[in-house]
């Protein structure tokens, strides 16, 4: 049985473990015995206030790493200190979309060539036995550095989410809610066909056209009619309870959609933030998202192959966000901030 949240915590606080500085480290694929570095280094870094309960588990670190759900790069010293993290894992429905996070730098090792080494080391020399149709990943917004990044591998901005990642440890009050930067290395691209919506139609040609990204555009021909002969909506909740997030992942809307929604945040009221992905294969999309807003919610991006087709992200936020805070690098990401501002200033005007 699986250690708790507070038992993991609870431990990491009594061990007090301090990392030397000044070490040789190499970059390596985990190893079983790197799971208790891997959660001092969370614990280091993090404190108690990272969203996902099993990066203090070692256990658990160990158990998942034997799959293909998770795929771990370690920089690693010879005393067995685990220094640096960079992860890739499955965050979408597409299995073969793969995020690349949980890029973590010890703070005695952040002058080195540790966090590059470490993401050169898989995106150059991906396992041969895995094929995927990309690589999804999410930049902070607070710096550049992670922004840097993206820019050298080609992973293009698609979407921005607003004040989305909690603050960073002792950063409440002077920064607060960090916005994230989506962006996706597409390496297997299809052309399909794809139904605008209505209000967000130059927006997402906008994006599709900065990615490079072929597609044939159809009108959304539903209307309230149509729709009301329509099926039942099919949607799934995920929540991270640590970031108060609500995800609502929707793969085919139905005459219901608006009654499903309103359910799925009147069961979820009080939380940070709520994102839903809507499938932009649907008739019906231009409805689902007039019926999203209605209940507050705003333009997110776009989000390639997410359900192997590509899906529109909107979101909902508890409080007024603060569109001054990001630093933002390239010009496309700058131009998706101005999306997102606008539709959130036409929906609170």
């Amino acid at each position: 049985m699986n250690n708790s949240r507070e038992q993991n915590l609870a431990r990491l606080r009594e061990d007090s473990y301090i990392v030397e500085p000044d070490q040789k480290f190499e970059v390596d694929y985990f190893k079983h015995e790197d799971a208790v570095g891997i959660a001092r280094l969370y614990y280091a870094v993090y404190g108690e206030n990272f969203p996902v309960d099993h990066v203090y588990d070692p256990d658990e670190l160990v158990r998942i790493n034997k799959g293909d759900d998770l795929i771990q790069i370690v920089g690693r010293t010879p005393k067995g200190d685990v220094v640096g993290l960079y992860a890739l894992f499955q965050a979408a429905p597409n299995p073969k979309i793969m995020e690349g996070g949980s890029w973590i730098v010890h703070p005695d090792y952040r002058g080195t060539s540790l966090g590059l080494r470490m993401v050169s080391r898989f995106h150059h020399r991906p396992p041969e036995d895995l094929e995927f149709d990309g690589f999804f990943g999410q930049s902070v917004c607070d710096h550049l550095t992670s922004q840097k990044l993206c820019k050298k591998f080609k992973a293009l901005p698609c979407a921005f989410e607003v004040e989305s990642m909690p603050p960073r440890s002792g950063e409440e009050e002077s920064y607060g809610y960090i916005s994230l930067l989506d962006g996706m290395i597409v390496l297997r691209n299809s052309s399909d066909e794809v139904v605008l919506p209505f209000r967000y139609d130059s927006q997402l040609r906008d994006i599709y056209e900065w990615m490079g990204l072929n597609r044939s555009f159809l009108p959304d021909t539903f209307g309230a009619e149509e729709l009301a002969s329509a099926g039942e909506t099919n949607l799934s909740v995920k929540l991270l309870d640590e970031a108060g997030l609500v995800k609502v992942e929707v793969e085919s809307i139905g005459s219901d959609f608006a009654e499903c929604l309103a359910g799925v945040l009147r069961e979820h009221q009080g939380m940070h933030k709520y994102h839903i992905y809507l499938p932009l294969w649907c008739y019906s999309i231009s409805v689902a998202v007039e019926a999203a807003r209605a209940e507050g919610f705003f333009f997110g991006g776009l989000l390639p192959l997410w359900y192997e087709r590509d899906a529109l992200l909107l979101q909902k936020l508890a409080g007024t966000p603060d569109f001054s805070k990001p630093s933002l690098l390239v010009k496309e990401s700058k131009a998706l901030l101005n999306m997102v501002e606008a539709d959130w200033n036409d929906l609170h005007g």
